[in-house]
């Protein structure tokens, strides 16, 4: 048999949304914020259904999306001098940990590169300085970087796709410069459709590009693989968003439900070479987020695994 992970549920806070996916079974909540949040987070005990952080157990919060889908990275809003928002998300946190009486984990974003994290001295220092001021009034709060995709593109919104520095090694880096000032406290998230976009891009420009060393000749830095991805993050990693992708990756494509059980079995088979013990989020994109078909049948995938290393029955 093997060891079963922690299995946490993404969800908005929508008290119907959150029933579902205790009906479908969890260990625990991600909080996935969104607009509205950004508005009513300075007053979120009295703006949102008290039942919301009390009817099942939280675990993670993310921070907030925008309505067109355009996410407040570390860097935009450590740079604004409104700070408001991403305080209010560390609030909610320790405000779910005080309930719960257990740690918390805030979840963001960045595709900062390494290089420009070092270059960036003022946004560092900022960064640095404020996180300091949050985990000292935030005791049981810590924070994950999540890795992003190469290429940001979004259908319909009239702009050319933008293209992405920070989407490989400079996240592991970026964290592991943060970790020198707070220890543990810093963490990274590895989203396997965000890993699996950035290994079919970057791979494909790779070998597009006559200018850099060619595949059989690549040093480690152009490694793209799987496996170099969760070799990085060995030791920093806290949490797996675990989902897949199909075509681009883009849109309906984006955070699918695993379709091929050898495709999924290869990331645990990795995550049990590199010695993770970090829990799952499942983050399945779904039709009707009241009925969460991808989310059953990615759990029951992993929970038949988790029983006896098999997944025999999966799909019949």
């Amino acid at each position: 048999m093997k060891s079963r992970r922690k299995i946490f549920a993404k969800v908005s806070l929508d008290a119907e949304e959150i029933r579902e996916k205790i009906r479908c079974g969890c260990d625990g909540l991600e909080y996935n914020l969104l607009e509205d949040f950004i508005h009513k987070g300075s007053c979120f005990e009295a703006c949102y259904l008290q039942e919301l952080f009390t009817m099942y157990n939280v675990e993670v919060v993310h921070v907030p999306f925008y309505a067109d889908g355009k996410v407040m990275n570390m860097e935009y809003v450590f740079s604004h001098e409104d700070v408001g928002p991403i305080r209010n998300v560390f609030r909610l946190a320790q405000y779910c940990a005080d309930i719960w009486k257990h740690r918390m984990l805030v979840v963001i974003h960045t595709s900062l590169s390494y290089y420009d994290y070092m270059e960036y001295e003022l946004l560092r220092k900022r960064l640095v300085k404020l996180l300091g001021q949050f985990f000292e009034k935030y005791p049981m709060v810590d924070l994950a970087v999540e890795n992003v995709v190469p290429m940001e593109y979004k259908e319909g919104r009239g702009e050319a796709p933008r293209l992405c520095n920070g989407t490989f090694t400079d996240l592991a880096k970026i964290v592991r410069a943060l970790r020198e000032s707070f220890g543990e406290r810093v963490g990274s998230v590895l989203d396997l459709c965000h890993a699996a976009m950035t290994e079919k891009y970057m791979t494909a420009l790779l070998a597009a590009a006559d200018f850099l060393p060619q595949k059989d000749k690549a040093p480690e830095y152009l490694d793209y693989s799987m496996e170099h991805y969760v070799q990085m993050h060995q030791g920093i990693c806290r949490l797996i968003h675990f989902n897949d992708l199909t075509g681009n990756g883009y849109g309906r494509n984006h955070g699918t439900a695993f379709q091929d059980w050898d495709k999924a079995k290869a990331w645990i088979a990795l995550f049990q070479k590199y010695h993770y013990e970090c829990p799952f989020t499942l983050e399945i994109r779904e039709d009707d987020y009241k009925n969460c078909i991808n989310y059953r049948k990615t759990k029951a995938m992993l929970d038949a695994f988790w029983e006896n290393g098999s997944c025999t029955a999966f799909g019949q």
